[in-house]
């Protein structure tokens, strides 16, 4: 078994114990071509057979049909040598003046000017009853095939239920993880004193801060507003014709922005703030001018709050520390939309 990094072991534990249905899905394969949608002959030894004399009999209708239509040409029953299908049987064109060239022959429509007959030659009725037989046939055992199937499926929800839910943690997992590193954020830091319910594994994991002073309930340095950083970030990289592929080239690991693109316009960034909360501190007060940044500010840090309990980075630099907050309550009531 392959190693991997320490960090990788949360996302194999939530695979761990999946039935990933592996000879569901060779079974659905083998009979189906999930790529055209279609039913394979080797669904079933009855279906191949079918489909083979179907082919084969189509074949000599086929043939038939071509060789009475260009006699009916030649004979000037027709302008050109017309093969059509009506009501679910292969039958020829020819002018109403020329039927008697079809002795024994069904009119199966009529054109609309009544100018035109489509009959069915003597010879292709019995080859046209065969090719109806075998049709509904082949319809009958590739329901049969795709009931067999679904009652796979259907004895298998319960695990492939299950399987759905853990592939969508793991996608939420690689979507948190993308968005850190297309914005160059940094793994905030709980306190542990503050923090309930916290597994074992969580100081190995660089989760929590033992070591961290209590005389700090909020230690943020240089963070940007998530969504204003979004919408700057995706100016950018349109013009600069990136994707999150190549979105780590905005960052340095620390929260900054170093290379040479930083100098496509700097002032495009959100303006960074620090939020430095002592121990037991009850009331913030924050004053400045219209337009400051107060409610910015304030957003951003709730923001940061809540991002932070949903397992994401923030684009902020070192390592951001603060509080497992139980509740995050928000009035503000100046109809602002910044989040």
């Amino acid at each position: 078994m392959p190693l991997f990094p320490i960090r990788y072991l949360p996302l194999l534990e939530i695979l761990q114990n999946c039935n990933f249905q592996v000879g569901l899905e060779s079974k659905i394969e083998f009979c189906i071509d999930c790529k055209l949608s279609i039913i394979l002959d080797r669904a079933s030894e009855d279906l191949e057979i079918i489909r083979s004399e179907r082919k084969r009999n189509i074949e000599i209708l086929d043939s038939m049909l071509k060789e009475v239509s260009s006699q009916i040409f030649q004979a000037g029953g027709i302008d050109r040598p017309l093969i059509t299908k009506r009501r679910s049987r292969m039958c020829v064109g020819i002018r109403a003046s020329h039927r008697y060239l079809l002795p024994g022959g069904v009119v199966l429509n009529v054109s609309s000017s009544g100018a035109t007959y489509f009959m069915e030659p003597k010879d292709a009725i019995d080859l046209n009853n065969l090719e109806v037989r075998l049709s509904s046939s082949e319809k009958a055992e590739e329901s049969a095939i795709l009931s067999m199937l679904s009652s796979d499926i259907a004895n298998s929800e319960s695990d492939i239920n299950n399987l759905l839910d853990k592939i969508l943690e793991i996608d939420l997992a690689f979507a948190r993880a993308a968005y850190a590193q297309w914005m160059n954020g940094v793994c905030p830091i709980f306190k542990l004193d503050s923090f309930e319910g916290c597994d074992s594994n969580d100081e190995d994991n660089g989760i929590l801060d033992q070591q961290e002073d209590d005389s700090l309930n909020v230690n943020i340095v240089g963070i940007q507003h998530p969504l204003l950083l979004e919408s700057s970030l995706e100016i950018i990289s349109d013009n600069l014709a990136l994707r999150s592929g190549n979105a780590a080239k905005f960052g340095d690991g620390n929260g900054a922005m170093t290379t040479k693109y930083t100098s496509h316009s700097i002032s495009d960034f959100p303006v960074p703030v620090d939020f430095k909360i002592g121990h037991g501190t009850r009331v913030v007060v924050i004053s400045g001018p219209n337009t400051g940044g107060k409610t910015a500010s304030m957003k951003t840090l709730g923001l940061a709050s809540l991002m932070s309990k949903a397992g994401m980075h923030l684009p902020a630099k070192n390592n951001p520390k603060l509080p497992w907050f139980d509740l995050i309550l928000a009035d503000i009531g100046d109809h602002q939309v910044i989040c």
